[in-house]
């Protein structure tokens, strides 16, 4: 490793230049890294430093400390980091995740085709199943995000795209929490919606498939007004 930069934050700079390593030397799920002491004299710099360093590649999920074998490199993970940059960049600001929810309305009206035709007939019943889930917990007065995630998440699970998938994954994640009650309103109006969009994989309709998206994606949830109602 290269001599460090005095100008810039030693924790950053001894980060970039252990990822840097990691890339030079193509390291991959399970390698091991130089021990501690060993980093410091290639570095030069303090054990506190290089901790830092360390500390921040684990919250991002890229490495891990393993008792026995010392600090080892994770597989790449865009799911993790996707999350913690969402969670960590919206927080509770309503604007900010009325934009991302924005953003998963814009991904999932463009991939609808291809999802459409990579779908088969195994992923149209795990999404009857998910709709059937709904209503039962609905019925309860159960909030059903984890049902509804499924519904939407095995719509896409054909195209193959890790980006696409995570970024979705994050999404989720962050709308999990926001505005619970709010939303509790008018989840009762939106099961007609994906009851629709189920009819349609079941009748093997595109048209009415992309009608009935269209018309789930129509409501103030994702049209950053500040309301959760359906219409």
């Amino acid at each position: 490793m290269k001599n460090l930069k005095k100008e810039d934050k030693l924790y950053i700079q001894t980060f970039r230049e252990i990822r840097g390593y990691i890339i030079r030397n193509n390291l991959r799920e399970g390698d091991s890294l130089p021990t501690e002491q060993q980093m410091c004299e290639m570095l030069g710099v303090s054990r506190n430093v290089l901790r830092e360093a360390i500390k921040s590649m684990e919250l991002m999920g890229m490495i891990q400390s393993c008792p026995g074998r010392g600090t080892v490199v994770k597989a790449f993970n865009l799911d993790f980091i996707f999350q913690n940059v969402l969670f960590f960049t919206v927080g509770e600001e309503k604007r900010s995740i009325r934009e991302m929810l924005g953003i998963r309305k814009m991904i999932e009206l463009s991939y609808m085709r291809e999802a459409y035709l990579a779908l088969t007939d195994s992923d149209i019943r795990k999404i009857r199943d998910s709709l059937e889930a709904i209503k039962t917990k609905w019925e309860q007065h159960i909030f059903f995000h984890a049902d509804d995630k499924a519904f939407h998440m095995t719509l896409f699970a054909h195209l193959k795209n890790s980006v696409l998938t995570s970024l979705l994954e994050a999404i989720w994640a962050v709308d999990e929490n926001f505005q619970p009650e709010e939303k509790a309103k008018h989840l009762g109006d939106t099961i007609a919606k994906h009851e629709n969009i189920v009819l349609a994989l079941e009748n093997h309709d595109y048209e009415a498939f992309a009608k009935a998206m269209e018309s789930h994606f129509a409501s103030g949830k994702y049209s950053n007004l500040n309301s959760f109602e359906e219409y």
